[in-house]
């Protein structure tokens, strides 16, 4: 349940039904109104070189609060179009994971992905406990289960907000960084859920005791997680293995035409998602896994190939990013963001900070210099996957111990106008130190061309 999105007094209310279905009346007509807003508004934000993602957070606040009082947003429907928008993401993820371009760069992205986000799970936990006292109003802070949650929200590098930068600095970036955040991004996708997974289920039932305190059975939980993680992920791999590894052959023997090869596409995602459910529960992983088969497979007919089937998902995958940023601007609150605005920006910027040390850590040596690094870590962006999680963090907060009931849904209302905030804050941030660096770039090589 979601207690932020609908209160008791509104689940009682009885709406008018559209006939002959169990939608609302004016479902779509509002529906299509929000979507066209939507890419409008995507649009005038990339004339103005500002990111997409932050203009459509604030569209969804905004249609949210216009709406008031005509529509609001169930349960239903949020729990439906956040598990299928994440699951296109993480799909979509995997079918950019292109191998074959990143040779020799493997195990940097494999630092980037893991050690990366490992470390920016701890920092950021650290820095969200830091900032408790404030958050809560309460010496006693914040709980330190709902700290390491929220935290595992913000350890993903967005595609989508990645690939929108890419294409407002018009790709002034070398080929090869790019490739390394095309694989970081899918990894680091996969590394935050596997994390935001793993903390739900150590802190659910045996983590801590009801007032947050440290349980002394809590080493003895942390092993019984992960050996549940582990059976999670070597599901989730089976799973994408056996859908992913025939389905370039096929593809081969089914589809006549590009118009049928979205349809089987879409078609193999949700059947690894469901064969990962069916063998431990890891939908999620399998999607990827399976979208990793897709983008490496041998194919014997080209035009059926890789790019051609991730052009024709990629309708898919824009729709679920436009989706989840929408659908956090009709769940987040305008007075819990304004009571979150001085706590959401002082994250922002602990956010960048620590991307950079995420980035200096995970890629030592002399590979890279400091201008790639610069340019790694100003692209670490967050977007549509760290708030898909941070949509299912207020499903889960008020079922974790040292969480009462009557806290959880102030706290997950709370939690998620700071993330609202604190993403919105590092899209800009980061973008802004990418244009600053883009423009210093070009001047240097003006004034070098000049001299010569």
């Amino acid at each position: 349940m979601l207690p932020f999105a609908e209160t008791a007094e509104t689940l009682r209310h009885v709406h008018p039904r559209l006939e002959g279905t169990l939608l609302p009346f004016g479902f779509f007509f509002v529906l299509g109104f929000v979507y066209l807003t939507a890419l409008a508004v995507d649009r005038l934000a990339a004339k103005l070189r500002l990111p997409g993602a932050a203009a459509l957070l604030l569209l969804g606040l905004a249609i949210s609060q216009a709406m008031a009082g005509i529509h609001h947003v169930q349960t239903i429907h949020v729990e439906t179009l956040h598990r299928i928008s994440l699951a296109l993401l993480i799909f979509c993820a995997g079918l950019g994971t292109d191998l074959r371009r990143i040779r020799g760069m493997v195990g940097s992205g494999l630092r980037l992905g893991t050690v990366g986000v490992l470390l920016t799970l701890l920092l950021t936990a650290l820095a969200l406990r830091l900032l408790g006292p404030g958050l809560m109003g309460d010496p006693g802070g914040l709980p330190l289960a709902a700290a390491w949650l929220a935290a595992s929200c913000l350890t993903s590098t967005d595609r989508g907000a990645v690939e929108d930068l890419l294409r407002s600095l018009h790709h002034a970036i070398r080929g090869r960084l790019t490739h390394l955040l095309e694989f970081e991004t899918g990894l680091s996708t996969v590394s935050s859920v596997l994390c935001f997974g793993f903390i739900a289920g150590l802190f659910h039932a045996h983590g801590t005791d009801h007032s947050g305190a440290t349980s002394p059975d809590l080493a003895l939980e942390v092993g019984t997680q992960l050996a549940q993680m582990g059976r999670h992920v070597l599901a989730g791999l089976v799973a994408g293995a056996l859908v992913g590894g025939p389905a370039p052959k096929l593809i081969d023997k089914l589809v006549r035409s590009e118009q049928q090869l979205l349809l089987v596409t879409i078609s193999l995602a949700f059947l690894a998602f469901g064969v990962g459910q069916i063998l431990g529960g890891g939908g999620l992983l399998a999607v990827f896994v399976a979208g990793m088969w897709l983008a490496n497979g041998p194919y014997r007919m080209t035009r059926f190939d890789q790019p051609a089937i991730e052009r024709g998902a990629h309708p898919f995958n824009t729709a679920a990013e436009f989706t989840v940023l929408l659908l956090l601007g009709f769940l987040v609150s305008p007075s819990e963001l304004l009571r979150m605005l001085p706590y959401g920006l002082l994250l922002a910027l602990a956010m960048v900070l620590i991307r950079l040390v995420a980035v200096g850590v995970s890629l030592p040596g002399a590979a890279f210099k400091m201008a790639d690094r610069w340019i790694l870590a100003c692209c670490g962006l967050r977007g549509a996957v760290p708030l898909a999680l941070a949509v299912a963090m207020g499903e889960t907060l008020p079922h974790l111990q040292g969480v009462s009931h009557a806290m959880g849904g102030d706290l997950s209302g709370r939690l998620l106008a700071l993330l609202f905030v604190a993403v919105l804050a590092t899209l800009l941030l980061q973008t802004l130190g990418m244009e600053i660096f883009s423009r210093l770039h070009r001047q240097r090589a003006a004034f070098g061309s000049g001299e010569s």
